[in-house]
């Protein structure tokens, strides 16, 4: 055999190298069973393996750029200036050129990067089971629920981005993305979309009912080198918690069309009041404090701490960087007034938006104007600027809104995230059907999630055709499918 998968190098390079961070990671040789006798010989190096899993979850080719802002929001257009580049990466995915050289790369290396990471977590649980006598306390359900939990939101990710939704797959074909539950080389074939959903669900089940022994939440804080065994079970909303497994668990139901389900696991969420909203008036936690908080972190349900966040955002938000305009990420003060209804009676003080007292934007000009979610000043230590939300509260209502069995019930749910941000709330006068409610939901995900990345897997899941502000006037719901790697299908995952 010439050619390797990617999905095989992705586990060899976690195998092979020396995944470095303050602490160690992983260092597995498979030519002998040396170094993986001594990293899982006791608690601590499952420990430290499951908080190597999370930094390198934080890497700019996961969700720490990429699968948050980078990638996705540039394919969403949020993006101004990537509509007038034709020569660089992010113009050519803002076009869905994926055959471009550049492009197939960023492409391969998401694929890579994530299943590099489903690699570690099935490390971690190859012979956790065996292994259960070593763990003090609640630390065996602890570790082994969230490495389910981030196995089963990886690949729940990956389907969004290299399949069709439900509703495109044909009769013929409902091929999706290999499932990959063990530690191994040999090639995988590609599941059926229900098969694969059904894999999701039970390993979110699993993880679920092994994280109910501690389902508290705690102050976000940094947890750069956090591994000793005393604080193991602190920054719960920086790790895939009991909360979160059920936040992912409504997400694959709603994206399952089970809006039975999806509203279930959100308003078991949002029931928990473990996560709450900012207050709209001061946009801080914590007023006395005059900590920023422009990442809305008390409404993490989980979020990737961020240890280069500094860098990351001067490079792409011109903070305080000479870094090339081109590499930027900005919008105009027109699309923002759009998004942001700021010509509607009651919306421009909308706390997300460019006209709030408290704005999240960097204005240069009306032409650029850049996000601040992400700014880390030079004298910033606040941690809460480094941290990428991945879940948020927010979208528990939305997915409740958009999964309940009435108007009124809807707006209960849309409201409640409405008026949390200072904009008016919506009554069944002027929100009298589904296609109206459905219009007011999307102007949500639109305005809550700029910078995050979900707008793009909102416009797939439904299928819509006109994106605002796209370069690509030819556009088709082929475009909202990742092309899998050749290397994989040469290897014969499909």
């Amino acid at each position: 055999m010439k050619k390797q998968s990617i999905i095989g190098l992705s586990i060899l390079a976690l195998t092979l190298g020396t995944l470095s961070s303050c602490n160690k990671w992983l260092d597995v040789q498979p030519s002998t069973q040396t170094t993986e006798d001594k990293q899982f010989s006791s608690q601590q190096g499952y420990i430290d393996a499951l908080i190597g899993t999370y930094q390198k979850m934080a890497d700019n080719k996961s969700y720490g750029k990429d699968l948050g802002y980078g990638v996705l929001d540039v394919l969403a257009q949020l993006f101004q200036n990537k509509a007038n580049q034709t020569t660089d990466t992010y113009g050519q995915l803002a076009r869905y050129n994926y055959t471009d050289a550049d492009v197939e790369t960023t492409i391969n290396s998401l694929w890579n990067e994530q299943y590099a990471i489903i690699a570690q977590t099935n490390y971690i649980l190859k012979d956790i089971d065996a292994n259960k006598s070593m763990f003090q306390q609640n630390n065996f359900n602890i570790i082994k629920g969230e490495a389910l939990a981030i196995r089963a939101m990886i690949h729940f990710d990956l389907l969004r981005l290299f399949a069709p939704v439900k509703s495109q797959l044909t009769a013929e074909d409902q091929s999706t993305i290999p499932y990959l539950n063990d530690f191994t080389v040999k090639p995988t074939k590609a599941l059926d979309f229900d098969e694969i959903i059904a894999q999701i669900i039970s390993d979110l089940n699993t993880a679920e009912n092994l994280l109910a022994v501690n389902t508290t939440i705690d102050q976000i804080k940094d947890n750069t080198g956090i591994t000793n065994l005393e604080i193991f079970n602190s920054f719960r909303q920086n790790r895939l918690n009991y909360w979160a497994v059920k936040g992912i668990l409504a997400r694959v139901y709603q994206y399952n069309e089970d809006s039975v389900n999806a509203l279930k696991y959100a308003k078991e969420v949002i029931d928990s009041e473990k996560f709450f909203f900012v207050n709209g008036n001061t946009n801080t936690t914590n007023p006395t404090l005059e900590l920023s908080n422009a990442t809305f972190s008390t409404e993490h349900i989980f979020s990737v701490y961020k240890s280069d966040q500094k860098i990351v955002s001067d490079r792409y938000f011109k903070t305080e960087s000479s870094a090339a305009e081109g590499e930027d990420y900005f919008s105009t003060q027109n699309n923002l007034n759009t998004y942001y209804e700021v010509s509607v009676t009651g919306h421009a003080i909308d706390i997300r938006g460019p006209q709030a007292s408290n704005s999240r934007w960097n204005v240069f000009n009306t032409s650029t104007i850049y996000s601040n979610k992400y700014h880390v000043g030079a004298n910033v230590i606040n941690v809460n600027q480094k941290l990428v939300p991945v879940i948020k509260l927010a979208e528990m209502y939305y997915i409740a809104a958009e999964a309940s069995p009435s108007i009124d019930e809807a707006l209960f749910y849309l409201n409640k995230v409405r008026t949390a941000r200072l904009i008016p709330a919506l009554s069944n006068t002027n929100i009298s059907n589904a296609t109206q409610l459905a219009n007011e939901i999307f102007k949500e995900y639109r305005k809550e999630f700029m910078a995050e990345g979900q707008l793009w897997y909102y416009y797939k899941r439904k299928n819509q055709l006109s994106l605002q502000n796209t370069v690509d006037w030819s556009f088709n719901l082929g475009k909202y499918v990742f092309p899998i790697p050749n290397k994989e299908i040469e290897f014969g995952i499909n």
